[in-house]
């Protein structure tokens, strides 16, 4: 049966106010829901009630008695109420809604249009589209990309997961992939100037929904790369101190400017010190020194600091980050840790002074490195450079992600697949790669391998199999 999945409010029952409320036209459940779905997938993310505008030429395009359906929809029933709230008119602006206060919980449940006219228009409306230089270059990854082999299982116990996230920006982001997904509808997109990664449907999902999801019926599992970003920069740093930058100088988007940055960097690297920078990354033990001292009285008060600023700081970003005050639990010390850490690393130079100052004291020649790329002036010659002074810092963020985006897609993930004559499936997910359950370790070995031949090192890496597919594995 032609059928196309949508998003509801969990607690809108139309068939029920229909019945009670009869209206005097050709009703359709489908349309109305549909309606719905739209102020869902179109409303601002970063609000928990706003205004979604639709188009009232588009809407009639889907069913010519559009206006009938929104009228019922913003009737004022008794002891019922509306299910539609809004100013319908707008000078210059389409017609703008929002669900009444009961139906706005940010709760959400799948629906199925089975109407045979309104599903092949939606499909149309909603035909995936990707770019073409895309589909030339990273035609391996995207060949897996298909309504009848990339699927969801259990949809109704994840969207009950995806109601229980606490930030109403990931419930409606994480609902609106799945859906997509459900329908066969794929959105990957690729920005080279900026951060070199392939940005897909999976990409933007949480892991808590990335659990769910099934390649030919089997479940996906992913390798990752611990300590991803400094292992990068543990690579550049060493090709810096060897004299080595033909590689970085030839794979990357910013190809001159970052022959150039390297060039005006002056600080000298201490090589003990990036040995146990390299060692501490690839033994997974980084984050775990910066959080030994990151509560280090001593080390903030030899700088002049009083330890109960430093304290007051910490504190209100850990409860930014966690939603309550940390209690002593030191996995929650790491974690916070490591996001301190990779924040400081992208800021900029004069920002982020306290996890400067830990930083400072385990690899001081590393950071002077760091803060130095960061500084470099913009290269006058490189016309594709175009980032504002204020902004040169973000040169290091690009960078990282751009020599990631080659290791992993370009190097890594392309010679998998032609190694395997495309009959393994594997997805990116920025520092990490994706396969089915039963190939992850291949995969593993094989990234190990690569990362040996092309630099003489491997990082750490991990699998992490979705817990679905073991209790799958269990039962049978």
């Amino acid at each position: 049966m032609n059928q196309y999945y949508i998003l509801k409010p969990k607690k809108l029952n139309l068939k029920y106010l229909v019945n009670k409320y009869n209206p005097n036209f050709n009703f359709n459940i489908d349309f109305a829901y549909f309606i719905f779905h739209l102020m869902i997938i179109y409303r601002n993310e970063n609000t928990e009630d706003s205004i979604t505008r639709l188009s009232s030429k588009f809407l009639q395009k889907m069913n010519r008695n559009y206006n009938l359906h929104i009228d019922f929809l913003l009737e004022n029933f008794p002891c019922d109420g509306s299910v539609l709230k809004g100013n319908r008119y707008s000078v210059d602006k389409p017609f703008g809604y929002r669900f009444s206060n009961y139906y706005n919980t940010n709760e959400f449940e799948i629906y199925t249009i089975t109407d045979k006219v309104l599903v092949p228009k939606i499909q149309k409306m909603f035909s995936t589209k990707i770019n073409e230089n895309l589909r030339l270059q990273y035609y391996f990854l995207l060949k897996h990309f298909k309504k009848d082999k990339l699927t969801v299982s259990q949809p109704s116990i994840l969207m009950n997961e995806i109601n229980a996230l606490p930030s109403n920006k990931k419930r409606i982001r994480n609902a609106k992939n799945i859906i997509k997904i459900m329908n066969g509808e794929y959105s990957c997109t690729l920005k080279p100037d900026t951060d070199g990664r392939v940005h897909s449907n999976i990409t933007r999902l949480s892991k808590i929904s990335r659990k769910y999801l099934q390649h030919n019926g089997e479940y996906l599992a992913e390798v990752d790369i611990s300590s991803a970003v400094p292992f990068i920069l543990f690579l550049t740093m060493k090709m810096y101190l060897d004299n080595n930058n033909s590689y970085l100088a030839s794979n990357f988007q910013y190809s001159n400017t970052i022959t150039y940055m390297l060039d005006e960097v002056t600080g000298d690297i201490d090589k003990s010190e990036l040995r146990n920078f390299g060692n501490a990354v690839i033994s997974g033990s980084l984050y775990e020194q910066f959080s030994d001292l990151i509560l280090n009285e001593k080390l903030y008060t030899d700088k002049g600091y009083k330890f109960e600023k430093v304290v007051s700081y910490y504190n209100y970003s850990f409860k930014k980050q966690f939603g309550y005050n940390f209690d002593g639990d030191m996995s929650d010390l790491k974690k916070y840790a490591k996001k301190r850490m990779l924040s400081m690393i992208f800021a900029k130079s004069n920002s982020y002074t306290f996890e400067q100052i830990v930083f400072n004291e385990l690899y001081p020649s590393l950071l002077k490195f760091i803060n130095e790329f960061k500084n470099v002036e913009q290269y006058i010659d490189d016309e594709s450079t175009k980032i504002a002074p204020k902004d040169k810092h973000k040169k290091l963020a690009y960078f990282c992600f751009q020599f990631e985006a080659k290791m992993m897609i370009d190097k890594i993930a392309r010679e998998f697949d032609k190694l395997n004559k495309g009959k393994i499936p594997v997805y990116s997910l920025h520092d990490c790669l994706i396969t089915t359950s039963g190939n992850v370790e291949l995969l593993k070995d094989f990234m190990q391998n690569k990362f040996i031949e092309m630099f003489g090192t491997a990082p750490n890496l991990t699998i992490e199999k979705s817990p679905l597919s073991i209790v799958h594995s269990i039962a049978s």
